[in-house]
């Protein structure tokens, strides 16, 4: 099998490592002053019903600081993390926060982390997923997010998170954002994206471009949040 089918498996160092980014990002965040605002009937979907939220993947730094600890919804969390070394690290901090994982993406694992997510949601999961990730490019959509929510039948919610004050890690290739402490982070959950069941190439384009039209606010990069 070619390395780019395989999950790179959680070793105890990686399991240690990100206890130890899940700690950093807690005492980070716990410094952050939220706001959450909401368009159309999202406020009555997040957290209380099945849905798969959408956001970039630089923006990851605060949302499962925020599930846990901000917006605590009573239907549980599944998030998408890349079969390779760092998506192992990354699973362990969604883990820590009491988010379950699944391992796959476009490179590696493709077709099996979909039929994963399908099974998350299945049993009754949300799903979050970074629609540009885990290579980019950035802020551009891939075609599994819009697939998913056509087979599933469920909404995607696309979260907008503002970080005005920031550090970026410049030789990621997403520009990654890091809020700086005490600093202020507003998110705007906009309303739902339904996806037709009949799903063809033209279809599937029109639906990933209305994706990136929805995420395209928030700081930095974007105009800000209006909440």
């Amino acid at each position: 099998m070619s390395s780019k089918g395989i999950e790179k498996r959680s070793k105890w160092w990686t399991r240690s490592a990100g206890h130890l980014v899940w700690a950093l990002i807690t005492a980070l965040c716990s410094t952050l002053r939220f706001k959450v605002g909401y368009r159309g009937n999202a406020a009555d979907i997040l957290g209380k019903k099945q849905c798969i939220i959408a956001l970039w993947h630089n923006r990851t730094f605060t949302p499962c600081f925020i599930y846990r600890y901000v917006n605590k919804g009573k239907v549980p969390m599944s998030m998408l993390t890349s079969a390779s070394k760092d998506g192992a690290l990354l699973a362990t901090v969604a883990e820590d926060y009491g988010m379950r994982a699944v391992r796959g993406s476009s490179h590696r694992r493709g077709v099996a982390g979909f039929r994963d997510m399908l099974r998350e949601l299945e049993d009754g999961c949300c799903m979050c997923i970074t629609p540009d990730g885990p290579k980019g490019p950035i802020y551009k959509s891939h075609p599994g997010v819009i697939r998913l929510a056509s087979v599933s039948g469920l909404p995607i919610l696309p979260l907008c998170i503002d970080i005005p004050r920031c550090w970026r890690i410049k030789k990621a290739w997403d520009g990654f954002v890091i809020p700086k402490p005490f600093s202020r982070v507003s998110v705007l959950v906009k309303e739902p994206i339904y996806v037709p069941a009949e799903l063809d190439d033209a279809t599937q384009k029109e639906y990933m471009d209305k994706l990136d039209q929805a995420l395209a606010s928030a700081r930095p990069d974007f105009d800000a949040v209006e909440l």
